[in-house]
């Protein structure tokens, strides 16, 4: 870890931070140039606002600013303040946050280590004030990812497969003259039966997404994201420097250019734009992203990676957890009817950790219906067309676990982005835009009676 001490001590208490906890913290700038150098130079000159923080970490480097001893002003909480380590981690636009994510995890666990610290003393800002920090991970609700890096046996990162096959289906034309023609610049994948379309697409690789082509017409020849090529689609860097392009498909509406991707995320599915005898992926890998002319045999990275041209795609979904408690079994003594106050605690503390993964609740999950927990439910109520009363009866319940089954149904038909929250928002929205033109409904985003039943729920 690089080292750059700041000097001055009016923006630190005077005592001896007793390194009881770490405090996760992210910047909020996105400016291009807001990496960790800048950060420490901002607390080095004096000019980091009424605040402090011991290491500041980016997609290249960490720094340290302060020792471990500091008491920084961070937390907004005098324990926090005095007694946890603060980490920041950049979000500026022209860093990769997933490489600052992993960076930061290895700082928290080296202080883990050295301090003796469990897993549980691990904290979000948040966890301090309700403050929304870090924001962009709890957003992407990857906290516990993040936890899981810091464990001390853990490994710089997770062993995980370093390639996805983008489509399933029948290898028919390769690259160049090896089973293609002369000037073929990539892989022909064509779907499971001849002259399907809407099948799904996943990013064989991560990187950021370059260029896009939307709207192209069945036959139209006019180049679209290269030289050459054909039909909607679109072209992804690598943290390497290499590219990916995606020929002959319907991009989700959400995707944008510049957008991050990880190996796996659906990026669309096939059509019939272009010109193309009969549906299929056009996939495409390049040496130098920026360099149309720089195109190899996609066989060579299948090979590498051990994955079958055309064969399913093998995508980690992690399960996901039911905030609702498990019904008891029933025993021979009935239980009494909950009084008409209310839920009880159980289900109250249930309801709080809902409301907080949605970002409606930012209190502490103490299972009382306090003002905090009723404002979030009418927040929940207004957003799903119910009566805001703030009490979560039988008709928020039910709308909850209809969402939710919608929101599971959409992730099994491989919206990897997608949530499974309770909260209908623009993912879901979006996402229930996509499978409806997918499947021939008005594509309303709304996951009415018709739509929920295509999707088995």
């Amino acid at each position: 870890m690089k080292e750059q001490l700041v000097t001055h001590s009016d923006k630190i208490y005077d005592g001896v931070n007793r390194c009881t906890s770490i405090t996760v913290h992210e910047t909020a700038n996105k400016a291009a140039g807001a990496d960790a150098q800048a950060h420490a130079d901002l607390q080095s000159s004096g000019g980091a606002r009424q605040a402090s923080w011991h290491v500041q970490v980016d997609d290249n480097e960490a720094i340290r600013s302060y020792p471990d001893t500091a008491q920084c002003w961070h937390a907004g909480a005098d324990e926090g303040n005095r007694n946890s380590l603060a980490v920041e981690i950049c979000v500026n636009a022209d860093g990769d946050y997933d490489e600052a994510f992993k960076r930061a995890a290895g700082v928290v666990r080296d202080w883990r280590i050295q301090h003796k610290l469990a897993r549980s003393q691990v904290k979000q800002h948040n966890a301090w004030t309700g403050k929304d920090c870090p924001a962009q991970m709890r957003l992407a609700d990857r906290w516990e990812e993040f936890l899981d890096l810091t464990e001390p046996n853990q490994k710089e990162e997770k062993p995980v497969a370093q390639m996805v096959s983008p489509f399933e289906g029948r290898l028919t034309q390769n690259h160049a003259d090896s089973g293609g023609y002369p000037g073929h610049k990539g892989m022909d994948i064509a779907p499971p039966k001849p002259g399907q379309v809407g099948k799904p697409i996943y990013a064989a690789f991560d990187g950021t997404i370059r260029k896009i082509a939307r709207g192209i017409r069945p036959g139209n020849r006019t180049a679209t994201w290269a030289s050459g090529r054909t039909g909607g689609g679109l072209l992804i860097s690598n943290p390497d420097g290499e590219g990916n392009g995606y020929n002959h498909m319907r991009v989700l509406d959400h995707w944008k250019v510049g957008d991050k991707v990880k190996r796996g995320d659906l990026l669309g599915h096939n059509d019939r734009s272009g010109n193309q005898t009969a549906p299929h992926l056009h996939f495409e890998l390049w040496a130098d992203w920026r360099d149309s002319n720089s195109d190899y045999d996609p066989q060579l990275a299948f090979k590498k990676f051990g994955v079958e041209p055309g064969s399913a795609p093998r995508i980690e979904v992690l399960p996901v957890g039911n905030v609702t408690p498990a019904k008891p079994k029933p025993s021979a003594k009935p239980k009494p009817k909950p009084a008409k106050s209310g839920n009880s605690k159980a289900d109250n503390e249930a309801i709080q950790r809902a409301l907080t993964k949605m970002g409606l609740y930012k209190g502490d999950i103490d299972g009382v219906n306090g003002s905090m927990q009723k404002a979030a439910v009418k927040a929940y109520q207004k957003a799903h067309g119910l009566k805001p009363d703030g009490h979560w009866g039988p008709v928020t319940q039910a709308k909850f676990e209809q969402v939710k089954a919608v929101q599971s149904a959409l992730k099994k038909q491989g919206y990897t982005k997608q949530t499974v929250d309770g909260y209908d928002g623009d993912q879901t929205t979006a996402n229930t835009r996509d499978y409806q033109r997918r499947v021939g409904l008005v594509p309303d985003g709304i996951a009415g009676p018709k739509t929920r039943k295509k999707l088995g729920v």
